[in-house]
């Protein structure tokens, strides 16, 4: 009640984005983001009939999560596959709500094909160099790192040489342009225009 208020309620009505700041903020001090972590992770230790009641009180009062179930989905991708201070000087942000992530799949021409993606990624010495434009990234604006799925060797079948990267969307080279869908949410195009990681 205190959080999720007439208007933040009125503002996701107006632009369907999924997400508000002080909302997301809020639930990350109460270790409400990642809320079966351990407290010394930033979670809330929740058991899962914490955890579901506490996903049914959310849902209940429309709290906006789409951007929270972007980074959750990612996070599992983070702790396994990420060098370990990436992981460590991420996760603990990701807890707080000042970290989160979107997903970096559909293309203009592949739809959910991602096995189509065309999206380039070139290895230039100890870099890699990011050319092309995903559609559909939702909650690009609300985030820090996207998910992106690229095609590294082009010679391989569709479904092999494809590397997935955390790219920061404060990268030089990445531009977000918003666009409506029909049902009136906010998602966007971004484009990479050499970006080097």
């Amino acid at each position: 009640d205190e959080y999720v208020t007439t208007e933040v309620l009125d503002e996701e009505r107006r632009t369907g984005s999924g997400f508000n700041e002080g909302v997301h903020l809020a639930l990350g001090r109460k270790g409400w983001i990642m809320p079966s972590w351990p407290a010394e992770r930033g979670g809330a230790a929740l058991d899962p009939v914490r955890l579901h009641l506490l996903e049914l009180a959310m849902r209940r009062a429309g709290v906006p999560t789409v951007t929270m179930s972007t980074t959750k989905l990612v996070v599992k991708a983070v702790e396994k596959y990420a060098e370990p201070e990436l992981a460590a000087e991420l996760l603990p942000s990701v807890a707080a709500g000042s970290v989160r992530f979107c997903l970096g799949y559909t293309e203009p021409d592949g739809g959910s094909d991602i096995a189509a993606a065309k999206v380039r990624a070139v290895r230039d010495g100890d870099e890699w160099v990011i050319n092309g434009s995903k559609i559909f990234t939702t909650g690009a604006q609300n985030c820090q790192y996207t998910f992106l799925i690229t095609r590294t060797d082009p010679e391989l079948p569709k479904h092999r040489g494809l590397t997935m990267f955390l790219v920061p969307l404060a990268s030089p080279g990445v531009e977000i342009q918003a666009i409506r869908t029909y049902g009136g949410e906010r998602t966007n195009i971004v484009y990479y225009s050499d970006v080097r990681i």
